[in-house]
């Protein structure tokens, strides 16, 4: 007999399956020009589209629905124990009968492009992205997060040769941090010179992807789950 194939009945399992799908179509789509993303608010605004549609055919009862938010506001303590508001730039999950899932995922999206510069001050900012994960995920109504970025920039995804900031915050192919580790560099020059405290260890694999323009480009997507 054949194997069982049906859609997972847990919540955090469909998920994977969704954000698989819509990644992968999201990439896609930008590749091939349907999609025009020069800044993060476009590539928010696709990507929760499709998460939304493909999330749809993922309910398998009558009662289900599935929900996607944007920019959902959480209070969240940073590293001095403060209470601070955040914004998380997608959220999604299955409601039941008006009941919210307890398994949301939180998403959180980055853009950089060559234009932009500043690939420190980014990369800095990707780890925060991943801290602010993190603590999503511990709070009782999430289950998993997701970060995802999109850039044409080298700096991100080639190793630092500078030494510096981009040393510290290491966001280049095959990188890989540790777990339960303090991420600081201390002669920073930046105006956001902060500590970054990550509990789970990451490995960051980038794929490029050529895009077909008036001139051949060259793209790099990444996607970390946390």
């Amino acid at each position: 007999m054949k194997k069982k194939d049906t859609i997972p009945a847990g919540d955090n399992e469909r998920i994977e399956e969704i954000l698989d799908t819509s990644w992968r179509i999201l990439k896609t789509r930008f590749i091939e020009g349907r999609y025009e993303i020069s800044r993060e608010a476009p590539f928010q605004h696709y990507f929760a589209h499709i998460i939304s549609t493909i999330g749809d055919t993922y309910c398998i009862t009558r009662s289900e629905k599935f929900m996607v938010d944007l920019e959902e506001k959480l209070e969240l303590k940073n590293n001095n124990d403060e209470v601070k508001k955040n914004y998380i730039d997608i959220t999604c999950g299955f409601s039941r009968g008006g009941k919210n899932s307890q398994k949301k995922t939180a998403i959180e999206l980055k853009f950089k492009t060559k234009k932009q510069g500043a690939s420190n001050d980014g990369k800095n900012n990707v780890f925060q992205d991943i801290e602010r994960l993190e603590k999503t995920k511990s709070e009782p109504s999430f289950g998993q997060g997701r970060f995802y970025m999109i850039t044409d920039h080298q700096a991100y995804v080639n190793k630092s040769t500078q030494g510096g900031l981009g040393s510290v915050f290491t966001t280049h192919d095959g990188a890989e941090t540790q777990a339960n580790h303090e991420f600081y560099y201390r002669e920073s020059k930046s105006k956001h010179n902060v500590k970054v405290e990550l509990k789970n260890p990451y490995l960051f694999e980038w794929e490029k992807i050529d895009k077909k323009s008036d001139k051949k480009e060259e793209w790099y997507f990444l996607e970390l789950k946390v």
